[in-house]
């Protein structure tokens, strides 16, 4: 194995476990018996199907964005794939495990299946950033951190939403383009983004990029309700706005490429942090993030195991 790849695994490993201790010094262990002594499951299931309908629009929009021909089914595995990877792997290690599973069995070259999950990537922060901004807008204006929470959703959605728009596509890489005349590194930078742009381009042609964008939007909402209806399910009464803000904080954490190993530790505290935000700031907080973050991680593994389950049936049945 890599030295750098060993580097960084430990390093997640170290941060992940220093997150750990952390929280774990300052939580109250009667929490937990507490939290799930109030637990509704009628919510607890209507959370996990709402989940399971987020992903199934994921997966509807990875076959969009496919132009091989692979079916909805495949596209299903490779979705729970992606779910798991990214949620246990440090950093980036997630998409790069996922390309290489995207060109092993998807006709895809490692380029190409990069820059499918590129432009997912792309899509899902357009809408995640219109989603948190619009919640940063219409939550209380006494909440924490909400004047910040409105700079950065708006920052972000300007900067997706020039990404998706041809026009600045276009002028990005005319800009490049000057800059790297006499920079063989930066001629190769451009060379990529110009076949990223590509991508792009073929996705407007085929006119699917307006459908892609509303499933993403569609994915995002699926992604706050789930989040509410877990929440209910441990019996804290947020309001749909303060749900889709608490997520909206939740995922920028989940931006920076600090998650350690399978979350340990750093889940939670931006759980945690995302509850305070919205306004919650009983002294179950932590636990709660905890709870979160495990529930959610079942829920991907759950996903994963079916998944798993009919991809060995499919193979069964081609023998």
């Amino acid at each position: 194995m890599d030295k750098k790849v060993i580097k960084r695994l430990l390093w997640a490993v170290l941060f992940s476990a220093g997150f750990m201790f952390f929280l774990l010094g300052k939580v109250d262990w009667s929490h937990f018996s507490l939290i799930a002594g109030r637990l509704d499951i009628k919510y607890f299931i209507s959370s996990w199907c709402v989940f399971v309908a987020g992903n199934f629009v994921r997966a509807l929009r990875f076959h969009k964005l496919d132009h091989t021909g692979n079916r909805l089914l495949h596209w299903w595995n490779i979705n729970a794939f992606y779910n798991i990877t990214t949620a246990t792997l440090p950093g980036g290690a997630g998409e790069a495990a996922t390309a290489y599973i995207l060109k092993r069995f998807s006709m895809f070259n490692i380029l190409g299946a990069f820059r499918i999950l590129f432009l997912s990537r792309l899509l899902d922060l357009f809408a995640l950033s219109a989603l948190f901004l619009c919640s940063a807008f219409f939550i209380s204006s006494d909440t924490p951190y909400r004047e910040t929470a409105v700079w950065i959703s708006g920052i972000l959605f300007l900067m997706s939403l020039a990404a998706l728009l041809p026009s600045s596509e276009q002028f990005t890489l005319k800009m490049i383009k000057n800059m790297s005349r006499h920079n063989r590194l930066a001629q190769r930078i451009c060379e990529k983004l110009s076949e990223l742009s590509a991508i792009s381009e073929e996705q407007r042609n085929k006119k699917t990029y307006n459908m892609t964008l509303f499933q993403s939007v569609l994915m995002m909402a699926a992604g706050v309700m789930s989040v509410h209806l877990l929440l209910r399910a441990f019996g804290i009464n947020f309001t749909p706005v303060q749900s889709a803000y608490c997520y909206g904080v939740y995922m920028i954490f989940q931006i920076m490429p600090v998650q350690g190993i399978a979350g340990i530790g750093t889940q939670a505290a931006w759980w945690t942090l995302a509850l305070h935000a919205a306004g919650y700031s009983a002294p179950d907080a932590i636990a709660t993030g905890f709870i979160l973050h495990g529930s959610f991680y079942f829920f991907i593994v759950l996903i994963g195991v079916v998944s798993l389950l009919l991809w060995m049936g499919g193979k069964q049945r081609v023998k």
